[in-house]
């Protein structure tokens, strides 16, 4: 005789359930027939979990939609527009690129910057992405020189451009992964954006002697990467001080989290976690 399930195993039961139909769901949508992948200028595979704003309703995930606009494949997040450089469905990484940042003209800079802190929203639903591995160059413009080799001059790209307009002599100078400390009281920020960390690997002053803006501007140009695949949430923190002094709280946790340590004005810290189900560890910076 079979006995029916006891009130301490429904609950147990339905959660299975539900996650089965969420996979079968998911499956079901990543396998339609009628889903075939699109394309839109240089990046030929756009598939599930992406999709295209002229594909069929049912493939692809709403929340990764992106446009096809001039024959570029085209990121509105918030209020930031990025160009897709790159998909690559084996690492879960979609690199991106500020609109405002133009491959042939050195004086073009970002224009999304505070868009950005959007991606930082780990535990909004409508986030589906991850940064990871990247450092940030931020352009100030100061109302006197600073005479510090960690400020990169922008002269010739910029300067002139930038000070036609404007009654008073301003100087512009790139910082590579600043400190609040670093900012001068007499420079205010401009604009700013992430670029791989594999520029700059471990190197902890970048200054003038070894880059000038017009290698600092290519590889702004260049992008930065998100990772889109599956990751967990949980209830631990950490904590950081970005270049605009202000304090932020993220929750973000992977299956193993190791210390974190603050000095300097800097949060850093060496985590275990799983990407895409491959095992990796990472240094992390955060300015």
């Amino acid at each position: 005789m079979c006995n029916a399930p006891s009130s301490m195993n429904i609950h147990p039961l339905l959660l299975l359930i539900l996650v089965l139909l969420q996979v079968m769901t998911s499956d079901a949508r990543s396998s339609n027939p009628r889903c075939i992948a699109s394309s839109c200028g240089d990046i030929r595979n756009i598939s599930h979990p992406f999709r295209l704003k002229s594909d069929l309703e049912g493939c692809g995930d709403r929340n990764k939609e992106l446009a096809c606009e001039d024959n570029r494949t085209v990121m509105y997040f918030h209020d930031g527009r990025f160009y897709v450089q790159s998909i690559n469905y084996s690492t879960y990484e979609i690199r991106l690129v500020d609109d405002g940042l133009q491959e042939d003209k050195c004086s073009s800079l970002p224009r999304h910057s505070w868009a950005l802190y959007n991606f930082y929203n780990h535990s909004d639903p409508n986030n589906p992405y991850y940064n990871f591995d990247y450092r940030t160059v931020v352009i100030v413009n100061c109302s006197k020189p600073v005479s510090s080799p960690l400020y990169i001059s922008t002269s010739p790209c910029i300067e002139r451009s930038y000070s036609s307009n404007r009654s008073s002599n301003w100087n512009l100078y790139a910082l590579i992964n600043p400190i609040a400390s670093d900012v001068e009281d007499f420079c205010t920020i401009s604009s700013w954006t992430w670029v791989s960390y594999d520029y700059f690997g471990g190197e902890e002053h970048i200054n003038s002697s070894s880059y000038n803006y017009e290698r600092i501007h290519n590889i702004m140009g260049d992008g930065f990467g998100l990772y889109f695949g599956p990751y967990t949430l949980k209830h631990t923190f950490f904590c950081y001080f970005d270049i605009y002094r202000y304090f932020h709280i993220n929750y973000l946790h992977y299956p193993n989290i190791y210390t974190y340590w603050s000095f300097g004005g800097q949060v850093c810290g060496s985590k275990s976690y799983y990407a895409g189900g491959k095992h990796r560890l990472a240094m992390k910076f955060v300015a």
